[in-house]
């Protein structure tokens, strides 16, 4: 491998208000990508794949991303690849890190819902300007949330990782090498053996080459954009997708904050959390946040996160 040329730079818009350093932050407490990527003071590379036609070998880019100069705000992207990219090639790539970043995504209708709920107060200090982040591909998503079922989120983490290693493309770049996660076809023309070896038993694998497959056959644009119940019931249609990994998918991957299973356990201790004992109804948080539930749970998580710890009471 040899070190890549700088091959494309651009600055990408984000809706106000944004936060790169806040981006960061979230990126630093994201264990399922923990060591994903390599960040050096404000600046993230990643190696990202490039999209292709079916049928042709994986090919992965890096890509550096700090915050543009602004305003506006954005992030300024910087790709370096190992021959120059079409526009078409240019525009794939821009488009997979504002995805990455959610640079898109209008957090108004969010934050206006959080601002007239007095106990998100203290959460909109500390995360005001967080756009969410979230799994770079469709493939790592998928992967990682069907990996957690009757597991740890530290062993799918470490499956995934394992998965990235030994199948991802890997490119160099000021000496030190970066990998991409592998594209759903890549996984899925996996043996059932080899499957088996990463998924750590026969029935997770089986599980795990349902969604891989199920998931490649579904329209990725169409999932980020079709309307939100008729893709939640596509994504619960392919074997191996329940309602928690099929809101994941929707929420932390495709970017849509329509929803969440409210009904969970997780999220009820979330809603005591925010609120206190006893917590809001799912139906009253709906009620509340609307379209924007999902977002609520992502901000209350987050928020509750980066809340300073209370000073700690003096003896006597």
């Amino acid at each position: 491998m040899t070190d890549l040329p700088t091959v494309h730079r651009t600055v990408l818009p984000a809706l106000p208000p944004f936060s790169f350093d806040l981006s960061l932050r979230a990126l630093d407490d994201f264990r399922p990508c923990a060591g994903d990527h390599r960040r050096t003071g404000d600046t993230v590379r990643k190696a990202l794949l490039l999209p292709r036609p079916a049928g042709q070998p994986d090919r992965a880019v890096v890509v550096e991303v700090a915050a543009a100069a602004g305003p506006p705000p954005g992030v300024a992207l910087t790709v370096f690849a190992d021959a120059p990219l079409a526009p078409a090639e240019r525009s794939a790539v821009e488009r997979l890190v504002a995805h990455w970043f959610s640079l898109a995504d209008d957090p108004t209708p969010l934050l206006s819902a959080a601002g007239a709920d007095p106990a998100m107060e203290p959460l909109l200090r500390v995360a005001r300007g967080l756009h969410q982040v979230r799994f770079a591909s469709i493939a790592e998503g998928a992967v990682y949330f069907t990996l957690t079922q009757r597991s740890t989120q530290w062993f799918a983490a470490a499956r995934k990782r394992r998965l990235m290693s030994d199948l991802g493309a890997t490119v160099r770049l000021d000496g030190t090498a970066y990998t991409a996660f592998p594209s759903l076809a890549t996984i899925a023309r996996l043996t059932d053996q080899e499957l088996t070896g990463y998924a750590g038993h026969r029935q997770r694998a089986e599980r795990l080459r349902g969604v891989v497959e199920g998931i490649a056959a579904l329209d990725e644009e169409w999932l980020r954009t079709g309307p939100y119940d008729e893709v939640r019931a596509a994504l619960l249609e392919v074997p191996g997708v329940g309602p928690f990994t099929a809101h994941s998918l929707l929420l932390r991957v495709l970017g849509r904050p329509d929803d969440a299973p409210l009904e969970m356990a997780r999220f009820e201790l979330l809603a005591r959390a925010v609120y206190g004992d006893p917590p809001p109804s799912a139906a009253e948080v709906r009620a509340c946040y609307g379209r924007q539930t999902g977002g609520w749970a992502y901000l209350a998580r987050v928020g509750l996160s980066w809340l300073p710890a209370p000073a700690p009471v003096a003896a006597g």
